[in-house]
């Protein structure tokens, strides 16, 4: 384990026990004093917190509604078990509220949950209650609901993967909390109820840890469940799955379907053969892909199709593509089932696997987008973050989507990397450009605990040790760059001026790096739209950018102008909305007024007839030095 980050416990970490069975049957015995457990109530906290909800937000829908689809499968392999099982969403139970009410002076945030909590406890009377966590921006929200539920006197679980990736911090911080789970817990958790109530030895527990006062009782031995035991249909019922995308989104293709399709989540296979060394999905899922079978996991769609009226799927897989033979039998399975469904794969799919015959078999079986994660255009960088793939890998993968212009094709980017320097981050510019793709999601990075990135950046005192309850990882209608979109955020003063004192050998600061994102996003995403005249890349970029101008982000001076610029050269008209919004905008915002600027963009450019005379702005080469000769002439064709 790397020097300065004790605290955080793998399960590989755990010494053997040393601790008897008669501490744990006492310990049983106090907790469960009836041993007798058959109503069991899973909770999924809110995303985030009183203090960082807005309610403008959720009412446009912005905030994602995710089934709680691990609590689903836990479910129902308990229902299989003969026990009752009842989950409440409290992050759905927030955005229902927001919706049912005219105006924010109506809504209580924390009464809501809370009242919701309550009554389900009140009706439910749960044996025992399990709190799952997934992301590190959720850990306040669970802390919080475990001290709501302290009161009611019910035994107290937490799992998930945030809990595994800094279970003792996370521990020491929620003193409410009696029993968590570490890694998948669908063995874990029955072996221990059987334990509870008398039907195996504590022996046989695992992937568990149970709170004895200050002392941790410790069960490293694995309890992954294996292949023959995932082919689970998780509870649709219980997580209410045809109502959620009603109230918030569900994946980053949203706005490409009518918003009345019902939206939900699927899982085909768990884990990732990939070894990035940002990433924690190892650290839950472990070093393998298990594949449920192809049959399981089309009756599962079939069944979310015709029992729930669900019309787009976006896959949680991170390695959709692991067996390739067998990713063309199941997109086979569903063209020949005839769902009538569309699907996504918003986590991304990994490069190497994406032939042609692969991608085919995609569009055949209603595939409209999906993510690519490259990270990086830096050959140094990808070895050095392990990342399954070369420059070579994601330009030919680039060729084959090039094939399908059916399938909407984004690209996962980062930067600020430890080290990472302006030449390289511009390696990154050349090779995306060069892929030529439809969008590019550029994010800074946010290295998570317990993840090898993370230990070496606070090994070397890049970061300070602050583990999970800490961190604060924010992602879609809670992340940063809504602010550095929206204006809410932004390190220069002189935009314009930004980059022009960085040298190209240097490690840009965490400031530059917002400026960097900053143009890089209007340069990869927005300029080359200018260019675009292939029609049915310029209807799905019409669909993006309508989907960011309304719901992601209404103050977005670029999604604004250039959805206004793609309703032009498609319909040879403009919403005179979007025209009103945007002269708004530039009237009131300094901070659009200066970056539209930069770019040589206006409000006026939306006069119909101006677009007819306008020239296409130069990319000033100024703000980001790239020494690339074949940069320089796009530049100059460009203009």
């Amino acid at each position: 384990m790397v020097q300065g980050v004790s605290n955080i416990v793998n399960i590989s970490d755990f010494e053997e026990r040393d601790f008897s069975n008669e501490t744990v049957e006492l310990w049983l015995d106090r907790t469960f004093p009836k041993r007798d457990v058959k109503r069991v109530l899973f909770v999924n906290p809110p995303d985030g917190t009183k203090e960082i909800f807005q309610f403008d937000k959720a009412k446009r829908r912005r905030y994602t509604n995710y089934p709680p689809y691990g609590l689903g499968i836990l479910a129902q392999e308990l229902l299989d078990q003969g026990f009752e099982v009842d989950i409440i969403n409290l992050n759905h139970e927030i955005l229902k509220s927001c919706h049912r009410v005219a105006s924010e002076d109506s809504f209580d945030f924390d009464e809501v949950w809370q009242a919701a909590l309550a009554e389900k406890i009140a009706d439910f009377q749960p044996e025992i209650i399990g709190v799952t966590c997934m992301f590190t921006m959720t850990h306040q929200s669970l802390k919080r609901v475990c001290e709501a539920v302290k009161p009611f006197d019910i035994p107290l679980m937490i799992g998930g993967v945030h809990v595994t990736n800094d279970v003792e911090r996370i521990l020491g911080d929620l003193p409410a909390v009696d029993i968590a789970f570490l890694r998948e817990a669908d063995v874990a958790l029955q072996t221990f109820l059987d334990v509870i109530n008398k039907k195996k030895h504590c022996n046989e527990l695992g992937q568990i840890l149970l709170v004895d006062g200050e002392d941790r009782l410790r069960f490293p031995g694995s309890k992954q469940p294996d292949e023959s035991e995932i082919n689970v249909i998780p509870q649709a019922d219980l997580m209410d799955v045809g109502n959620l995308s009603k109230y918030g989104v569900i994946g980053n293709f949203h706005g490409f379907r009518d918003k009345s399709i019902k939206f939900t989540t699927a899982l085909s296979n768990r884990g990732c053969r990939a070894q990035c060394t940002f990433c924690s999905v190892r650290n839950f899922n472990g070093k393998t892909v298990r594949q449920r079978t192809v049959e399981s996991v089309l009756d599962e769609l079939e069944h979310l199709k015709n029992d729930h009226g669900i019309g787009h799927i976006v896959w949680l897989d991170d390695d959709l593509l692991k067996n390739e033979k067998r990713a063309v039998a199941l997109f086979k399975g569903m063209a020949a089932r005839k769902l009538d469904m569309t699907w996504d794969a918003t986590n991304g799919v990994i490069a190497k696997s994406c032939t042609d015959e692969v991608v085919e078999a995609m569009v055949e079986s209603g595939c409209i987008a999906l993510n690519i994660g490259m990270e990086s255009g830096n050959p140094e960088i990808l070895r050095q973050v392990k990342k399954p793939g070369t420059t070579k890998t994601f330009l030919k993968a680039a060729e084959v989507f090039r094939r399908f212009p059916s399938i909407h094709t984004r690209v996962f980017i980062m930067i600020g990397f430890p080290g990472e320097t302006l030449q390289q981050i511009n390696d990154t510019i050349n090779v995306c450009r060069e892929m030529d793709l439809d969008w590019f999601s550029i994010t800074p990075l946010q290295p998570l605990p317990n993840t090898p990135i993370y230990n070496e950046m606070v090994e070397q005192g890049i970061i300070d040790d602050v583990g999970s309850t800490e961190t604060r990882f924010m992602a879609g209608g809670f992340g940063k760059q809504d602010d550095i979109e929206t204006g809410l955020r932004m390190a220069s003063i002189g935009f314009s001026e930004a980059f022009c004192s960085i040298p190209l050998d240097a490690v840009p600061t965490r400031a530059q790096i917002d400026d960097i994102w900053f143009y890089m996003n209007y340069h990869l995403n927005f300029h080359r739209l200018f260019t675009e005249d292939r029609p049915q890349k310029m209807e799905q970029q019409l669909k993006h950018l309508k989907a960011l101008s309304d719901t992601i982000s209404p103050d977005h001076g670029f999604a604004l102008y250039f959805t206004g610029y793609l309703q032009y050269r498609l319909y040879n008209k403009i919403e005179p909305e979007i025209i009103e919004r945007l002269s708004n905008k530039m009237q009131e915002s300094d901070y659009w007024r200066e970056r539209m600027g930069a770019f040589g963009l206006s409000a006026e450019d939306l006069i119909s007839e101006n677009f007819k005379n306008k020239e296409i702005p130069r990319i000033l080469p100024g703000e980001l030095p790239v020494d690339s000769v074949e940069y320089a002439e796009d530049v100059e064709k460009l203009s």
